[in-house]
C-alpha cells in the first residue's frame, strides 16, 4: 500500500495535470469550433455556386438569356421555371426550336414558316398544345412581308396543315399529285417517324402502281403509316413551280391506324390522341432542353413529362417539368 505522503504527491501530480491540460483543451474546442465555422461557410459557399449554375443553366436553355441579378441571387433558382416559362422569350425560342424539328430545312421568306408563327401564338396564348395541330387556325403571309405570317381563328382550320404555305412547301412531285411527302410530314410531326428514303432506278415505275410492289410496297401501303393511303386523305398537287396548285383530296375515305377515315382531320385527331403523339412532343422537349433525346435512366422524369403534357395540356407544363427536376441542374 502507498503511503500517506505518497497519495497526497499523486493528487497533487494528478491536479498540476489537469491544470496543465486545461489550456491545451480550451484550444482544440476552440479549434473544432473555427473548423465547424469554416465547414459551414464552405457548405454555403458551395451551395451558392450550384444554385448560380443552375439559375445561368435555366435562364439560357429556357429564355435563350443570361440570368439577371435575382435570379443568380435566388437559393432556388428552379422555383422560378413557371415564370421563365410563362415568357415571351420562351415562346420565341420554342417556337424556333420546334418550327426546326418540324421542318425540313429553313426557307427563304419570313411569311412562309406558318409552324414558326403559330407555335408563338399557341404558346402565347397558353393554349393546349394539340392546338398547333389541329386548332381551329389559319395561318396567311401578313399585308406586309417584313410582319411575317398573321394568325387568325378559322373554323375549317387544322393546326398548320391546311395552311397553303405548308401544303405548297410538302406537296412533293408525285405523278399522281399525291402528297406524299405531306403525308409523310403529318406523321413525322406528330408521332415523331423517322424513315430513310429509298433510292430509285432511273427507270423504276413511280406511280402509285409502281409502289405497290418490291421494298416500296412496306411504307406505302403496308406499314401503320401506310404513305400512299395516309396521302390519299390529304389535298392533291398540279402543276409545279409558280403553276403549282392545291386541289381537294381523292379518297373519302381509307383504313387507316385501325379505323375508318374520312379526311385529314380525323388523320390528326387519332395521331394526335395516341401516345406516340405525347411521348414525341416530351422528346423534344429534351432536345431542346439537353439538345438529345431523353435517355434511359431518365424514364421518371420523361414520365412526368408525359403526365404533365396529359394534364396541364401545354407545352409549358411539359417543360417545366422536366427543368424542375433536381437532375436538371446536375447531370
Amino acid at each position: 500500500m502507498l503511503s500517506e505522503s505518497r497519495l497526497v504527491a499523486r493528487r497533487g501530480l494528478r491536479i498540476s495535470l489537469i491544470a496543465a491540460l486545461a489550456p491545451v483543451l480550451a484550444a482544440g474546442a476552440a479549434l473544432v469550433g473555427k473548423t465547424s465555422a469554416h465547414a459551414d461557410e464552405a457548405t454555403q459557399a458551395d451551395k451558392a455556386e450550384t444554385a448560380e449554375k443552375c439559375a445561368v443553366r435555366l435562364a439560357i436553355a429556357l429564355t435563350g438569356k443570361s440570368p439577371d441579378a435575382a435570379l443568380l441571387a435566388d437559393g432556388d433558382p428552379q422555383s422560378k421555371v413557371d415564370a421563365m416559362v410563362a415568357s415571351p422569350e420562351f415562346a420565341e425560342r420554342f417556337a424556333r426550336f420546334i418550327n426546326s424539328e418540324f421542318n425540313g430545312g429553313p426557307i427563304a421568306a419570313a411569311n412562309d414558316d406558318p409552324i414558326y408563327y403559330l407555335a408563338k401564338h399557341v404558346i402565347g396564348e397558353g393554349m393546349p398544345w394539340s392546338d398547333l395541330f389541329m386548332g381551329p387556325y389559319q395561318v396567311k403571309p401578313a399585308a406586309v412581308a417584313a410582319n411575317g405570317m398573321d394568325v387568325t381563328d378559322d373554323a375549317e382550320g387544322l393546326g398548320y396543315f391546311r395552311t397553303l404555305s405548308w401544303q405548297k412547301r410538302y406537296a412533293g412531285n408525285d405523278p399522281g399529285g399525291l402528297m406524299l411527302v405531306g403525308a409523310f410530314r403529318v406523321m413525322q410531326n406528330t408521332t415523331g417517324l423517322e424513315l430513310v428514303p429509298s433510292v430509285g432506278e432511273p427507270d423504276d415505275d413511280r406511280t402509285a402502281e409502281g409502289r405497290k410492289s418490291g421494298v416500296c410496297k412496306g411504307c406505302h401501303y403496308d406499314a401503320w403509316f401506310a404513305l400512299d393511303t395516309a396521302a390519299e386523305l390529304l389535298p392533291t398537287r398540279t402543276g409545279t413551280g409558280d403553276a403549282l396548285k392545291i386541289n381537294p383530296p381523292k379518297a373519302t375515305t381509307v383504313n387507316l391506324l385501325g379505323k375508318e377515315l374520312k379526311d385529314d382531320r380525323e388523320l390528326v385527331e387519332t395521331l394526335v390522341s395516341s401516345d406516340a403523339w405525347k411521348f414525341n412532343q416530351c422528346r423534344e422537349v429534351f432536345k431542346f432542353l439537353y439538345g438529345r433525346p431523353e435517355n434511359q435512366c431518365e424514364a421518371a422524369t420523361f414520365d412526368a413529362c408525359v403526365a404533365a403534357l396529359e394534364t396541364g395540356k401545354t407545352i409549358q407544363k411539359a417543360v417545366a417539368a422536366v427543368a424542375k427536376d433536381a437532375s436538371f441542374c446536375t447531370n
